[in-house]
């Protein structure tokens, strides 16, 4: 199970390093994939958006304005106008780690309400 972000697929200005790794991460997992097939190996990666993290949170704290800045932040999102919780991270991970998803390999999952595609 790999983690990479929106990022890798749709930028986002001044952190060209960060989407460069990011975008590595998608690259080794698709390769990872093919090079675990002979042995069962599965490798997906997960690409959330936005998590509403303690860590988030004292980021937007930095700025003089932290709650316009969420809620113009959430306004993206088209699904539930909201950031992905870390717990819906879990439970992406969880449904990738189990049997449910035993035939999925070299796939990329957006738990991220939806960002990504009406970006």
């Amino acid at each position: 199970m790999n983690i990479s972000s929106k990022v890798a697929l749709v930028g986002q200005g001044k952190t060209s390093g960060y989407i460069a790794a990011k975008g590595a991460i998608l690259s080794l997992t698709r390769e990872w994939a093919v090079e675990g097939l002979d042995h069962g190996v599965r490798v997906n990666a997960i690409l959330p958006a936005e998590v509403w993290t303690e860590m988030y949170d004292e980021w937007l704290n930095k700025f003089d304005n932290p709650t316009e800045l969420k809620v113009h932040m959430e306004s993206k999102v088209p699904l539930g106008k909201r950031m992905t919780t870390p717990e819906e991270i879990a439970k992406t991970v969880l449904y990738l780690a189990s049997h449910m998803s035993s035939h999925t390999t070299g796939e990329f999952l957006h738990p991220d309400g939806g960002y990504v595609h009406v970006r």
